[in-house]
């Protein structure tokens, strides 16, 4: 014969029914919204600095590429990315089988911007602004980088911990050396990777060129906080004493940067 439910059993059962409840109610609302909050984002920027005039400029450079097909090219092309001078023409092309940038202008002109002005609270007259300079000059000293940039939001998740194959990376059909390296809140590897540069131009002084291209992809969650995590592929370029032709640059790959949720 069975012992009836003790009335205590029976109430710490119901407490315990309703704790979950109230956790179950208060929690997954919150998950929605968190999860609602989450995104998938490329980034793919190009910066190009030189301090003095050049003529008939063409560059190569490699674009994104995943699965043999260069990404985030449609708005550049069309001229619509952020950035994109007027005078540049901007063309796909294709240099041993490798999808490249090619970016031609007949000439291009730094451009150099003083220092931000102060301005005094309850002063009528206001100081006089700048004209932006040609070259360098005490009162224009700063060399102001041309800056493109393009930004593209997908559905999926973007596999951040092992892009090499997965996601869009420069020259992808190179070599990749890893190394651990130390990244904040990651454990991700740091690779290496050999890329190709093309520049040509006309000048009638020596250049410096400094370029830098650059893609990521980030995966973002509000939850309390944003967190993120992300890869990146960035090629830095530094160019004097009129160096033209291909130059093999050096890629610099990091992935599972940041948090995982």
């Amino acid at each position: 014969m069975h012992s009836p439910i003790c009335p205590r059993n029976i109430l710490i059962i119901v407490l315990v029914l309703a704790v979950v409840a109230f956790f179950a109610w208060t929690f997954y609302p919150f998950d929605q919204v968190a999860r609602q909050s989450e995104r998938h984002t490329y980034s793919y920027s190009i910066d190009l600095l030189h301090d003095t005039t050049m003529e008939n400029v063409t560059l190569f450079i490699p674009v994104p590429e995943r699965d043999h097909t260069p990404l985030f090219m449609e708005s550049l092309l069309n001229g619509t990315a952020y950035g994109v001078p007027p005078d540049w023409n901007l063309t796909l092309v294709q240099v041993n089988g490798t999808p490249m940038l090619a970016i031609r202008a007949d000439r291009m002109v730094p451009v150099y911007n003083g220092y931000p002005i102060r301005i005094e609270p309850g002063v009528s007259v206001l100081p006089t602004t700048l004209v932006p300079g040609r070259e360098y000059s005490a009162d224009t000293p700063i060399l102001q980088p041309v800056s493109i940039g393009v930004m593209e939001t997908v559905t999926t998740e973007i596999e951040t911990r092992t892009p090499i194959g997965n996601e869009p990376v420069f020259f992808p059909g190179g070599e990749f050396t890893p190394g651990l390296v130390s990244i904040p809140t990651g454990n991700g590897l740091m690779y290496d990777h050999p890329v190709p540069v093309y520049i040509r131009y006309t000048s009638g002084s020596p250049v410096s060129i400094s370029l830098r291209f650059s893609v990521q992809g980030s995966n973002m969650i509000w939850n309390g906080g944003w967190q993120s995590n992300q890869y990146s592929d960035t090629v830095t370029l530094e160019i004097a004493n009129n160096t033209q032709g291909w130059v093999m640059e050096e890629g610099r790959l990091s992935t599972a940067a940041g948090v995982y949720y």
